[in-house]
């Protein structure tokens, strides 16, 4: 637990040296006449418990007073220059339909919910991998879906048994993704174009494979801006939690935490070391230069 806390704290020491530098860019920016940057990021949550949906709400009132709600979704962000934010829910947990929407509805924030569409009404039964877990919250019934509005809340896949990707096999693959996106459609009567890669781990196979399976983006959780180029095909997201402290929200939110896949990367490459320190480097910031290669339509491998 104390390494946890100072894993946080060490975190929100450098963001805030990162928001004060993008401060004092905007500050010049502004004193040479230029407009302000435009920049988006996208959140990843999971869960929201009853005795967190203060906290949430506190949360999503920061997001509107500091940044424009968008949709996940959008093919680019709008033309004027300032700040977007986008929220995102990975599992589809059932408390989500008393705790968070009913907030996001209230304040007019869209949302776009990421479901397995085999364990709709159950307990999960997938894998425990050290992100947030969900293993003890109910998933959304089909009833459940089908009743959200469709006005704020879009429906995504995140596969049909939560599976590891990179680890199962073409067939296997094709069958987790689009076969819970065919699913997905046939229960909502509209189209489904998103996808949440499970445990956020995507590579070249993957992004291929969603490609053939008809999505149009596919999200991940390297923490990296989101949007950057038009009808990008892998977005980012920055982990969130109504148990963030108010600056910790507040930075990730500024984009602030886009630091992390290079310090990821740099930590690989030091213990590593030089014989293999090429193939360790397959973390947040191999995933983020993936992500743009891929947006320019161009492999890493």
């Amino acid at each position: 637990m104390r390494n946890q806390i100072a894993y946080r704290i060490f975190n929100l020491v450098v963001s805030v040296l990162v928001a004060a530098y993008d401060f004092l860019w905007d500050l010049f920016a502004r004193f040479r006449g230029r407009p302000p940057r435009k920049m988006c990021v996208v959140f990843a949550y999971h869960t929201v418990k009853p005795e967190q949906r203060a906290a949430f709400a506190r949360q999503m009132e920061m997001l509107v007073r500091h940044a424009k709600p968008v949709a996940a979704g959008l093919e680019a962000l709008p033309d004027e220059n300032t700040h977007y934010a986008a929220i995102t829910f990975d599992d589809g947990v059932e408390n989500l339909v008393e705790n968070a929407f009913p907030e996001l509805l209230k304040r007019k924030i869209p949302a776009t919910v990421f479901v397995v569409t085999d364990m709709l009404g159950e307990y999960p039964r997938w894998e425990y991998r050290g992100a947030n877990s969900t293993l003890q919250e109910r998933t959304m019934s089909q009833e459940q879906l089908c009743s959200l509005s469709t006005d704020l809340i879009t429906i995504g896949s995140h596969t049909a048994t939560h599976p590891y990707l990179p680890s199962i096999g073409p067939e296997s693959l094709q069958r987790e993704l689009k076969g819970s996106r065919v699913k997905l459609e046939q229960m909502l009567n509209r189209e489904v174009k998103l996808f949440s890669s499970p445990y956020g781990e995507f590579d070249e196979k993957i992004a291929n494979a969603c490609k053939e399976a008809g999505y149009d983006r596919v999200f991940t959780t390297v923490p990296s801006l989101a949007f950057c180029k038009p009808r990008e095909l892998v977005t980012g997201r920055v982990g969130a939690s109504p148990s963030d402290w108010p600056l910790e929200f507040r930075l990730k939110l500024a984009g602030a935490y886009r630091w992390v896949p290079y310090a990821y990367a740099i930590k690989r490459r030091i213990f590593s070391g030089p014989k293999d320190g090429k193939k360790q480097e397959s973390g947040a910031y191999e995933g983020e230069k993936r992500e743009e290669s891929w947006n320019r339509g161009v492999s890493t491998r």
